[in-house]
């Protein structure tokens, strides 16, 4: 199996755009009693309205036939397998799927986890389409995640059941405001928070999809009809086979399990995230038996797709070689009935903290959601840390400006760094001092030239051993003239013993 190394695949920018994708059962009804053989699925009606055919689409990689490997998979680079409930918000899941793989692939933030859940409201509120139905349209999720973005999951978890009228009486029938399809409004904290986005793109011709993945390293999304049998659905009304189940495997469709598709119009949207040329399984008839040709030979799918789902890892795909929830798609079915698109890399991606934890004035809170991931909320840590306060940078001005951090915990350094953010025109002007009673260690003097701004980490162990507590003071100066700045923030991490 081969692994991507992003370093060298993230040279040519990548072909971009997500596919109108709604997500009900095939009669446009929300699922409300699901059970491991009936997951949720979408109007493939409106999942594949104004979505071009393969005939009416360009090549985008046409020389990159007959060069790429037989197997390529980006699965490293995916985030854990969801589950989308009894909910019909899949197309939502296949759009943050996406948004949390490329956001991995750029790489800031390496453990990306954002709300579907918000993004249902921000789709249907803020960008004011498909009010009235719980499903949207990938496009439009994607339209909404470029003009407002979403923020982190912790701060509007999903919830795997759509309101009824026991959370509010409205909520019946078949006329029910907005806000029985996203369960509300977001609570204040989402809509405060930092939000994530992510640009649009274009369609991509069905056989660039490869060549799309290996050369940009980015997975794509799959927008199709789904053939009851072939998926092995509870909906369909031929044999189901319970190993392909397991195994998340999806063959061709046969003529009769066309033919039920194609009545009923249901539809589902996936990640396609990789490839394997070499794989073969034997089609099923309509009888569920093996299927052979005229002369009794086998009739073979040659060559599948990775695919990543969103009905959780407990049942269909719980076997699967890649993961629980993953699933292997024939290539001559996405090749004949998918629509595919994709979206670039976030182009204005928040810096690490962006979305900081709040420590002003004391140490880290571990009951804030946002502190999940600080050292000093990890079982066991013996980490602290503590944030100070920013201010303007007098221009050439040998007293600069100073922040005091009082630390009140005991326990003696065992290691501590510094973190300083400033933001300043030249940086070759400044010097940057920490102070600890009497005692001073100058952690940047006047390096950098006209570079700008000063984002940085120091590891100081002239400190070891001493206690913690007591007042620690950074001072910043610029001694020439012309440009200036501001101490944005600064922290200190201490190990202590």
């Amino acid at each position: 199996m081969k692994i991507l190394d992003p370093k060298l695949t993230l040279a040519i920018g990548s072909m971009s755009a997500l596919l109108a994708q709604g997500c009900m059962v095939g009669d446009g009804e929300v699922v409300t009693d699901r059970d491991e053989d009936h997951p949720p699925l979408a109007d493939a009606h409106e999942l594949l309205e104004g979505a071009p055919k393969a005939d009416e689409l360009d090549r985008v990689y046409p020389k990159a036939d007959g060069t790429l490997p037989a197997q390529f998979d980006l699965v490293d680079y995916q985030t854990p397998v969801r589950d989308q409930g009894r909910r019909g918000t899949c197309s939502i899941f296949s759009t943050v799927a996406l948004m949390e793989h490329l956001y991995m692939v750029e790489g800031t933030i390496s453990e990306p986890n954002f709300s579907e859940q918000y993004l249902q409201w921000s789709t249907k509120f803020e960008l004011g389409r498909f009010p009235n139905t719980s499903g949207s349209t990938a496009s439009a999720n994607l339209a909404a995640l470029d003009q407002f973005g979403i923020p982190k999951d912790h701060y509007w978890p999903y919830e795997s059941v759509q309101w009824n009228a026991s959370d509010d009486p409205e909520c019946e029938g078949d006329h029910m405001p907005t806000r029985c399809y996203t369960n509300g409004n977001p609570p204040d904290e989402a809509v405060e928070a930092q939000t994530y986005h992510l640009p649009g793109g274009s369609w991509l011709h069905p056989n660039d999809i490869k060549a799309h993945m290996k050369m940009n390293g980015q997975a794509v999304t799959a927008g199709m009809t789904v053939y009851y049998q072939a998926w092995n659905h509870g909906a369909s009304s031929l044999p189901l086979n319970d190993e392909h189940r397991a195994r998340g495997v999806v063959l061709t469709p046969n003529q009769e399990d066309l033919r039920e598709g194609d009545a009923d119009g249901a539809g589902h949207s996936i990640l396609l995230v990789g490839w394997d040329d070499e794989l073969t399984i034997q089609r099923r008839d309509e009888n569920g038996d093996p299927k052979v040709d005229a002369q009794g030979n086998p009739v073979m799918d040659e060559g599948f797709y990775i695919m990543k789902n969103s009905w959780g890892t407990d049942s269909w795909g719980s076997e699967n070689e890649y993961g629980a929830g993953y699933g292997l798609i024939s290539q001559d079915y996405i090749h004949e009935h998918a629509r595919i698109q994709s979206s670039d890399l976030p182009s204005e991606v928040v810096p690490p903290g962006g979305d900081a934890c709040p420590t002003e004035g004391g140490a880290v809170d571990c009951e804030d959601p946002r502190c999940a991931e600080e050292p000093v909320c990890e079982e066991d840590a013996n980490e602290i840390a503590f944030q100070g306060s920013g201010g303007d940078i007098p221009d050439n001005d040998p007293v600069g400006v100073s922040s005091v951090i009082e630390i009140e915990e005991e326990g003696t350094v065992a290691e501590l760094s510094v973190d300083v953010n400033i933001t300043h025109t030249y940086r070759g002007d400044l010097t940057v001092t920490l102070y600890r009673d009497d005692e001073a260690v100058v952690l940047h003097d006047r390096a950098g030239g006209s570079a700008d701004d000063l984002v940085e980490t120091y590891d100081v162990s002239d400190f070891d051993g001493t206690d913690i507590s007591g007042e620690w003071r950074l001072v910043v100066t610029d001694t020439a003239p012309l440009d200036t700045g501001t101490l944005d923030s600064w922290s200190i991490r201490a190990v202590v013993e």
